[in-house]
């Protein structure tokens, strides 16, 4: 008899849990903690003999009873608990655990360890031609920004993984390749004086000197305390390319705590882990910038990648008249009032680049196989062809031609011949001219 209500109550408590997760799926009564990371909606499969058939049907309902179990987050963040408290490893195949609990971005790792670069290229020879013609193009866009009075300077944005290899598990460590495309731009930077700032080598130098670690035990990006160094090496930069008078950032109160902002945990948040990690105190500071801005602020043109959204979040873009930021080159925001807008969406996406002052570019290792996203490429086309610049250009062809007896003399004998005024004919001859040129640029 004992034996008989030992099996009942095992069977009671069994079908209470199972009836708890199954009300919970339909009823969400209780609150869970949302998973953190991408997620999408899977797309509806209606019933039909054609998606039954080929089992379309089948996989869509397998997959709505895995997103409506009741207590999933739970489930999730208990299973990843233990894979990475019991067998040192993150289930998120995107993160890579180290020593002392780093977490590094896997994609990060790929490029030091050279698998990206095999993904883009054929060898490094391939590589090293491409970024030549990127930097020749390069060259080629500063010279015309340069003529519309504007500024360029490219931001090397160093990863964690490029820093502190020495914290990543052996078995990458000794991957690492002998060829860095990133510092082969940098290499190519320096050999033709194009305004840069080097970050790779400057926090490589650097990391056993400073009292916290550039980044974090959790995170990818830079971390919060390193932010105002950055930021004020870019205002400094800048001032040394145009006439601006940019202000300092300041250090209120370093803030030194163990409640770490989004960013410097962000790789622990990702894992869904079930208990949150231990946290050495770092500084989260609280910073502003100082009264030395000047009477005409210059207006600040980005594209760039994540690492610019820090900067972003920061004082740092106060220190501008004027503000935008493509991210990746595709989602635009700016001071002016919008925000995560499709480029392809702005009404005139070249107003951004005609009205900057300075351009800046901020890259990271991993995406610098997208050099600049393209824009070396587009911007010189945008401002070759924005109207007013046009115009500018047309009129100044106009006195050249002018100044050049010989040139205007058979200007205004071809006018006679066509019946036009000489104005007329000096603007299609200037036009023409001007059109020549860009087909053999």
């Amino acid at each position: 008899m004992k034996k008989q209500w030992h099996h009942i109550i095992q069977f009671a408590c069994l079908f209470m849990v199972l009836l708890a997760i199954m009300l919970q799926g339909f009823t969400k009564t209780v609150k869970m903690k949302p998973l953190n990371g991408y997620t999408s909606e899977t797309e509806k499969v209606d019933f039909c003999f054609k998606n039954y058939y080929d089992g379309s049907y089948q996989d869509y309902l397998t997959q709505q009873a895995r997103e409506n179990t009741g207590f999933r987050e739970f489930f999730i963040r208990n299973y990843n608990q233990v894979c990475y408290s019991c067998f040192n490893r993150v289930t998120n195949k995107n993160i890579v655990k180290g020593y002392n609990n780093e977490l590094f971005l896997k994609p990060y790792i790929d490029e030091i360890t050279g698998k990206q670069l095999k993904n883009y290229y054929d060898d490094v020879e391939a590589a090293k031609a491409a970024a030549k013609t990127n930097v020749d193009a390069t060259l080629r866009l500063i010279d015309t920004l340069h003529k519309y009075n504007k500024e360029f300077l490219f931001i090397f944005a160093p990863s964690k993984a490029a820093v502190y290899p020495e914290k990543m598990p052996k078995e990458y460590q000794r991957q690492i390749s002998d060829f860095s495309l990133e510092e082969y731009y940098i290499g190519l930077f320096k050999e033709n004086s194009i305004p840069h700032i080097d970050f790779y080598n400057y926090f490589k130098a650097i990391k056993d000197t400073v009292p916290y670690p550039l980044y974090t035990r959790y995170a990818s990006h830079w971390a919060e305390w390193t932010i105002p160094m950055v930021a004020d090496s870019i205002l400094r930069k800048m001032e040394t390319l145009g006439k601006y008078k940019l202000p300092t950032i300041q250090c209120i109160n370093p803030n030194v705590s163990s409640i770490y902002c989004y960013l410097d945990h962000e790789l622990e948040s990702t894992s869904n882990l079930l208990f949150p990690c231990p946290k050495p105190a770092i500084p989260n500071p609280i910073v502003a910038l100082n009264d030395t801005l000047g009477s005409n602020p210059p207006k600040l043109f980005v594209v760039g990648d994540s690492y610019f959204n820090q900067l972003q979040q920061s004082p740092f873009i106060n220190a501008f008249h004027q503000w935008d930021f493509w991210r990746y080159g595709i989602i635009a925001c700016s001071s002016k009032g919008y925000e995560q807008v499709p480029v392809e969406e702005l009404i005139d996406s070249r107003m951004p680049l005609v009205e900057a002052d300075i351009v800046m570019i901020v890259q990271t290792a991993p995406l610098i196989y997208d050099y600049m996203y393209g824009l070396h490429y587009l911007a010189y086309d945008m401002l070759q062809n924005n109207p007013r610049y046009q115009e500018e250009r047309i009129q100044k062809m106009i006195k050249s031609i002018q100044s050049n007896a010989e040139w205007y003399d058979a200007v205004v004998r071809q006018a006679e011949e066509r019946g036009l005024t000489v104005e007329e004919n000096l603007r299609r001859n200037a036009v023409y001219v001007l059109e020549n040129n860009k087909k053999h640029n």
